[in-house]
C-alpha cells in the first residue's frame, strides 16, 4: 500500500497543507505579537445626527479589543447597540489594520409614555430629548399602530390647520387625540379612518368662532358627534349633539 506513488502523493500534499497552516498560524500570532496587526484606525461611515460622536468614540476606545483578526465584530456592535439613539450597528473589516462602523440612528417622532420615544419605524427606545414633540401612549406592544393613527391623523388635520399634541391607545384600542389648541378628540376602538372623515367634515362646515370654542369631540356614535364647549363660549358647560355625516 505504501509504495503506491498515489497514495504517497496524497499522504504528502496533506502533510504538506497541515504543515502551512501551522506555518501561518505561527507567522500570524508572532506578527500580531509584535502589533503588526494592531488595529490603527476605526472610521465611523456615517453622519451622526443624535448619537453623540464623543460617547461613541469612549465606548470604542474602553470596548475595542483584539488586533485585525482577532477583533470581534459581533462584540464590537453589542456593545455600541447600547448608547443612546443606537438602533443599530454594523462593523467592517478594512485591510490591514482598520475597522469602518455604520451607525443606523433611531428617528424620534414623539415622546412614548414617561422615560422613552418613539422612532418613525413605530419602535419604542429610551434616549434624552428635549425637542418639540408630541406625546404617546398605549399598550406593550401597540407603538406601530399608534403610529399609523398618529400619521393618518396628521395628514388629514393638517388640511384644518391643526397640529397633534397627544395621542394615546387605551388597552382596548381606543384612540384618544389632542390637538395642538387642546381639543380632545375620542375616536373608540372601531372605524378610525371613518370617524377620522366624519370628523374632517363637520370641522369644515363649523364657524371660526365655534371651532375656537371646542373643549371636546366624541365620535364613538354611529349617527352623531357629542360636542362639549369651553364654558367661557358656552356659559352652561354643557354638551352639545350634532348630527353627524357617514
Amino acid at each position: 500500500m505504501w509504495s503506491d506513488p498515489r497514495t504517497l502523493n496524497r499522504l504528502a500534499f496533506g502533510i504538506a497543507a497541515v504543515a502551512l497552516v501551522a506555518l501561518a498560524w505561527c507567522l500570524m500570532a508572532w506578527a500580531g505579537g509584535r502589533g503588526y496587526f494592531a488595529l490603527r484606525q476605526v472610521r465611523v461611515t456615517s453622519a451622526l445626527t443624535e448619537v453623540d460622536p464623543g460617547l461613541l468614540e469612549s465606548a470604542i476606545r474602553t470596548d475595542l479589543r483584539g488586533n485585525f483578526f482577532s477583533v470581534s465584530p459581533p462584540r464590537v456592535r453589542s456593545t455600541l447597540r447600547k448608547l443612546p439613539w443606537v438602533r443599530d450597528i454594523s462593523v467592517r473589516r478594512r485591510w490591514p489594520w482598520a475597522l469602518d462602523i455604520a451607525v443606523d440612528e433611531h428617528r424620534a417622532v414623539g415622546y412614548w409614555g414617561e422615560n422613552e420615544l418613539l422612532s418613525d419605524r413605530g419602535e419604542v427606545f429610551r434616549a434624552a430629548s428635549k425637542a418639540p414633540m408630541p406625546r404617546f401612549d398605549g399598550p406593550t406592544g401597540s407603538s406601530a399602530d399608534v403610529l399609523a393613527r398618529y400619521r393618518e391623523a396628521r395628514v388629514t388635520l393638517a388640511a384644518y390647520g391643526l397640529d397633534i399634541k397627544s395621542l394615546a391607545m387605551s388597552p382596548r384600542g381606543a384612540v384618544t387625540l389632542t390637538t395642538g389648541n387642546d381639543v380632545q378628540i375620542e375616536f373608540g376602538r372601531e372605524q378610525f379612518q371613518e370617524r377620522l372623515a366624519r370628523f374632517a367634515s363637520l370641522y369644515g362646515t363649523w364657524s371660526p368662532a365655534f371651532r375656537q370654542s371646542l373643549a371636546r369631540v366624541d365620535l364613538r356614535y354611529k349617527a352623531a358627534v357629542a360636542v362639549a364647549r369651553n364654558a367661557t363660549a358656552d356659559p352652561s358647560g354643557g354638551t352639545e349633539t350634532q348630527k353627524g355625516r357617514s
